[in-house]
Formats: C-alpha cells, structure tokens, sequence
C-alpha cells in the first residue's frame, strides 16, 4: 500500500499526514478537504472532499482509488463517513457514528462511562433548564455545565466557581439551543488534567504517549474553555505506574464497553480525564486523536504508521511495538485574535466572538529543521500564493527537545519570526504547572476506584 486518503483539515490532520508519510517514504497522503499551505511532495489537498458529506469522498476514490482511509475528523465520524464508506467496500480506519456518539453526545458517553466502570465525576442530564438549575442550587460542591451536543470552537463547557456561574451558564445554553436543548451538570474536580491516547482494532488497545492539553484562552490559565491554545508532551507526571493505572482505569473497561455493546471503534480514542486523590477520573471521551495534542504525541512515533493501520485492520495490534524517540515537545497554537483593539468596531477575535480572517501571514517560508515544527490549521493560499488566515486557530508550532524547557525556547524561538494582522497565542504553554493543582505524585498511594455517577 503506497496511498491513503486522510479525512480531515486541522492541525491535527496535517500531524497525521506527516506521520504516514514521515514514517514510511514510500506514502502519498491525499488529504480532503485538507490544507493547500502544506509544502510537501507527498501530501495532496483534495479540497473537493466535504467533512460532512461522504459522497464527495466516494466521488474521488471512484477515480483515485488508495489502500485504505483514515477519518480523523469528529464532524466527519459523527455524520458517518466511515459506516459510509465501508458500505461502498472501502478499508476504512476510524469509529462508526454509533461508536463516535461517544463524542458527538456528551450524555452518551457519560452513561457508557458509568455502564462499564470507567471512573467519571457525579453527573446529571437535563433537558429543562428550571430543573437543571434546581439540581445545581442544592449541590454540596462546585460543577461544570456542559452542552450535550458538539460546539464549533470547544467552548460548550463552563467551569463554574458559583451557582450564579451555574446558572447563568444554563440560561446562556438555554437561549442559545432553545427546544433542542440537552446539557450535563457534573461534579468539578480538583487535579491534573491529562489526555490519554490509545490506538483500538476493535479487540485491543495500543497507548500512545500521554500529553497535557492547555484548554483555557488565556495566561495562568484563565479565560473560558476553547479547543485548546497548546499542549506538551509526554504529560509532566508521565511514568510507567501512571500509564499502568491509566491503562486499568480507563482504557482496558472502555474496551470491554465497545465490545460489550457491539460498538465498532477503530483508530484513536482520546480520553480527557483528571487525576485525583481518588485516581484518574474521565471527563470526555473523544472519538479521535487530540488537536493541539496530535502535534506534540504524533511527531514523536518512529513506528511505520502504515503497517499499524493494517494491524488495526486486521485486528493484530498487539503483534506491534509502539516505538517513540522520547523526546519533549511543546505546541503554541497561534489564532487570529482582534486587529485593532483599540477600536470598539473591531471584531473581538477567537474565540471570544465574531474575527476577521483573510489576514497574510508571514515568516512560513524558513527552512525545515528538526528540531521545530509548523502544523496548518486554518490557513490557505490566496490566487497570488500569498498564505492568508481562514479561520479561529491557524498554526500550530511545535518545539521538539531533550528537555521540556529547551522544546519550549524552540517553540517560542520559531513563533518569533511569524507574523499576521491580529496574531495571538498564550506566553506561558509548557510553563510549570499552577501550584494550586493537584498532583497525581501527591494523590499517589491512593487506590483508584469508581468515582460517583448519577445520583
């Protein structure tokens, strides 16, 4: 097999399509829609091919036929894009839309998480706002409020520090969604956040390199909740025990769950959890890898990609090793913030509401090295070749180190030779963590279990 079509147009994609073609030198990635940014003689954008519409993958597979498909993209997996494509008998890597709900329904993966003794916090599912509120005035703790469904810019979560927090997040969901209104109210935990990766065949689970996701908009962690302003990798608490537990935990019960309702999950899960005195605790699951944390986890695996995907396939992932190069990584995402603040007409920028794109960017034209890396997210080329931003969050630079500090100077390093209008990113990615987090070196010695469910 010499071609593969990735279904995807993030950063995340442009991470993937560099580990296909990186790890084995044989590989053309066509990538739809994709980006037309990326230089590389073998990964092809194919911008005909629609996330939400797998009719127009099947267009250009009729006349370009590849090995197999990979479709990493939740829009795509949760419309059915992989149940689609097999149908017309195509080797598909990747969740059905049953098994992407876990996603795509906020409540569905909760209850699976429940169902099959994966640690989540206390939760409850409300459809009338009156009744949600009512729940959150009488809890005994602090919540999250989180919209059922997916949102655009990963802002469909509210850590709350009040009940008037609470509240005014319901109301805000509630004019937002109206009758179509579905959200959680859960338990907020106190912890190291962590994203857990695993490559499933079906049967088995592979893990991948943990990594440590910064979701928040703003320095010190502040701001409210977006897709995510960088990452690292591996996780700063990253060790042989705490991928063990991890493991048993999470992954292991979450495969038992797929197979136990007969759910049909290929490639990446990504586990977004919290570790706690009490153990690790799952907040999400996601039906694909992590964006930014692709770009830091994915440059760091020497195994042939290709040959996984075949394992994945043919259900014999563990007659594979993961190889890794164990090296740092830090990821800045770069987005198009205002451009002008001292105007009161200028759009505020992401993802705090309405931004301007068009915007050309500069300084993408320096030479390749290996120890610093620059994923295209939302940016395409106008009709002179000019690269100009296309929407909230356009690169992802990545500095690759020995250490955490030196992957984060690299990092750092590169982002000060790129320039557009409106260009902003958070200062302090890879930065030590808040002192007021907790630890899992200071949980530890604390046997995992099953946190509270639904009351």
């Amino acid at each position: 097999m010499d071609t593969v079509l990735v279904v995807d147009s993030t950063g995340r994609g442009h991470a993937l399509c560099d580990l296909f073609t990186r790890t084995n030198p044989d590989m053309t990635v066509y990538y739809g829609p994709g980006c037309d940014v990326i230089d590389h003689p073998r990964i092809v954008p194919v911008p005909a091919i629609s996330l939400t519409d797998p009719d127009t993958a099947l267009e250009f597979l009729a006349g370009r036929p590849v090995g197999l498909v990979f479709v990493s993209n939740i829009d795509a997996l949760s419309v059915g894009y992989v149940d689609r494509l097999r149908q017309a008998g195509h080797r598909v890597v990747g969740p059905t839309a049953a098994a992407a709900a876990l996603e795509s329904s906020k409540s569905r993966g909760k209850e699976f998480c429940a169902d099959h003794g994966i640690p989540v916090p206390e939760f409850e599912v409300f459809t009338d706002p009156a009744k949600a509120k009512e729940y959150l005035r009488q809890l005994p703790y602090q919540c999250v409020v989180k919209t059922d469904g997916l949102t655009p810019d990963g802002d469909g979560s509210v850590v709350c520090d009040s009940t008037a927090d609470a509240e005014a997040a319901v109301d805000r969901f509630a004019e937002e969604f109206g009758d179509t209104l579905a959200l959680i109210v859960e338990e907020r935990l106190t912890g190291q956040e962590i994203s857990v990766f695993a490559l499933l065949d079906g049967e088995h689970a592979m893990l991948f390199p943990t990594a440590l996701d910064y979701k928040r908009t703003l320095e010190g962690d502040a701001g409210k909740n977006c897709d995510g302003m960088g990452s690292v990798a591996p996780h700063p608490n990253d060790s042989p025990e705490l991928r063990d537990e991890l493991r048993a935990a999470l992954i292991d019960p979450l495969v038992r769950g797929l197979r136990a309702e007969g759910l049909d999950f290929t490639g990446f899960v990504y586990v977004g959890a919290i570790l706690t005195p009490r153990g690790p605790v799952a907040i999400e699951i996601n039906a694909r890898f992590g964006d930014s944390e692709a770009e830091v986890v994915l440059p760091g695996v020497s195994s042939d990609f290709t040959l996984l995907c075949e394992a994945v396939l043919a259900g014999e992932l563990p007659d594979h090793e993961l190889v890794t190069d164990g090296l740092d990584r830090c990821s800045v995402a770069l987005v198009q913030g205002c451009l002008d603040p001292a105007s009161p007409e200028a759009a505020v920028g992401w993802p705090f509401g309405p931004f301007a794109v068009d915007q050309p960017v500069t300084g993408l034209d320096r030479p390749a090295a290996d120890d610093v890396s620059v994923f295209c997210a939302n940016v395409r080329r106008d009709a002179t070749g000019t690269p100009r931003t296309a929407g909230g969050r356009v690169l992802h630079v990545v500095g690759t180190g020995a250490t955490p500090a030196l992957a984060r100077d690299r990092a750092y390093d590169r982002i000060g030779s790129i320039s557009f209008p409106g260009m902003r990113y958070r200062t302090d990615i890879g930065a030590a963590p808040a002192a007021t987090t907790v630890t899992y070196a200071e949980a530890a010695g604390v046997t995992a279990g099953t946190a509270p469910t639904r009351k």
